[in-house]
């Protein structure tokens, strides 16, 4: 991982060893001579015209060691890569200067907060002077140490592919003595692109899906009378009062020669989020994203050899729109290994629609058509590997599930007993509950 960061602040002593070598590099770069004491910094000045200008700073046994023309200054007074000058250290200055690769601390330092990363400002280079403007501080005169840029500006893309299995509306059937298999694990995909300008705060997009649950029922029986029966009946007990339905409409589906099931579900959601990134192994956060979430379900029977049919059919459709907050955690287990985790929640207002039909003969006997709205909740969770494959991509795998409240599904609208006001009511209780594993990789460029 690339962290390029500075640890709470620059001792003094350190300051003073780093400007020791800055000025002895800068005169060497410059084709002058230096020479330096504990505390102090020479160099030879122009023509020799200052020397031994501020030698009485110095001792005095020193001072008479000075060749001709040094000036004596204090360490403090030169500035190091520790402190950082508008466009003179590009980001990542500090932490090569702290020391180099091979030392045991190298690399191991901490993530300054945004409050001094760059004051808020573009082209402060990450110093701050602890008023909140660019510039050189000193911590003992209200100032604060000089804090970085952490790492270079980047944008990342992640494609993940899923393999996921939703839950709920287990062993529903309205064929008697018959029920549906719960639905078959699907494909999908969830791909992110984001960008990170200055290393701590950003955007990202994120797409998940689209995913097709299928599930189906087929029961025959070619004998006359056939024994395929119903769990639908007449609501209002046959009777024939005004207003009452006529259960008479509900004959093809007892003694049936055959009946079919079909209940599918259609899965995808969209986010843009604003991003919070420390250490490069943390990222919260937080945005709007809309879920959608549509069901058809339809039940149909034919008896006496196929002379008497009628069908039944239920559709939803979910647009859940909300806020969610999240967090994305690594955690070193090994060298290039961590975990993953990944969390996220939101609340959401699901605009819910329904159509319930019911028809025989072809003739439509039930037509309802209705809209509601709920609070909603999402949840997911998320745990694995990643395996880090340089500073530009690593790959990643786990398992996770996802938990939705208050949903409308296509079954959860049909009563086993059948009245005129069936589907006059949407149902939007329901819960989900998706969970599967994923596997994909993320470049950062």
């Amino acid at each position: 991982m690339n962290i390029c960061l500075i640890h709470s602040a620059i001792r003094r002593p350190a300051a003073k060893l780093l400007a020791i070598a800055a000025a002895a590099a800068m005169t060497a770069l410059g084709g002058q001579t230096a020479t330096a004491q504990s505390g102090l910094v020479g160099y030879l000045a122009d023509g020799g015209q200052s020397a031994n200008a501020l030698t009485h700073n110095a001792p005095d046994q020193w001072a008479q060691s000075l060749p001709p023309g040094t000036t004596v200054v204090s360490a403090s007074a030169v500035r190091t890569a520790a402190d950082v000058v508008p466009g003179r250290l590009e980001p990542g200055s500090i932490s090569r200067a702290v020391g180099n690769p091979s030392n045991l601390n190298a690399g191991g330092v901490s993530q300054v907060s945004f409050g001094c990363q760059s004051c808020n400002q573009p082209t402060c280079n990450g110093g701050c002077n602890g008023y909140g403007a660019c510039g050189y501080g000193d911590s003992a005169y209200g100032g604060s140490n000089a804090c970085g840029i952490p790492c270079n500006p980047y944008r990342y893309a992640i494609i993940e592919g899923l393999y996921m299995q939703r839950q709920g509306d287990d062993g529903f059937t309205l064929t008697r003595n018959a029920t549906m298999d719960e639905f078959d694990f699907q494909f999908g995909s969830r791909i992110t692109v984001g960008t990170l300008p200055n290393c701590v705060r950003g955007y990202e997009f994120t797409f998940v899906g689209p995913f097709y649950f299928n599930r189906g029922l087929v029961v025959t029986d070619p004998n006359i009378p056939a024994n395929i029966d119903s769990n639908l009946f007449d609501g209002d007990g046959n009777s024939v009062a005004p207003n009452n339905f006529d259960g008479t409409f509900l004959d093809p589906f007892d003694n049936a020669n055959i009946q079919t099931q079909f209940h599918n579900s259609e899965y995808w959601s969209g986010e843009l989020n604003r991003t919070l990134v420390g250490w490069d192994v943390a990222k919260a956060l937080c945005g709007a994203r809309v879920i959608r979430l549509e069901e058809a379900y339809g039940y149909a029977s034919q008896k006496d050899i196929f002379t008497s049919y009628a069908d039944l059919t239920s559709r939803t459709r979910n647009t859940l729109v909300g806020w969610q907050a999240g967090l994305d955690l690594l955690y070193p287990v090994a060298q290039h290994l961590y975990t993953d985790f990944r969390g996220r929640a939101g609340i959401y207002y699901n605009f819910a629609e329904s159509d319930v039909r019911l028809r025989n003969q072809g003739n439509v006997v039930i037509d309802a058509r209705r809209d509601d709205g709920e609070i909603a909740g999402v949840f997911e969770f998320g745990g694995g590997l990643r395996w880090q494959l340089g500073e530009m991509l690593s790959i990643r795998g786990g398992a996770e599930v996802w938990y939705i409240t208050d949903a409308a599904t296509a079954v959860g609208q049909i009563n086993n007993a059948v009245t005129n006001a069936l589907g006059s009511r949407i149902d939007i209780n329901d819960d989900l509950f998706y969970y599967g594993v994923y596997a994909g990789g993320e470049i950062r460029f």
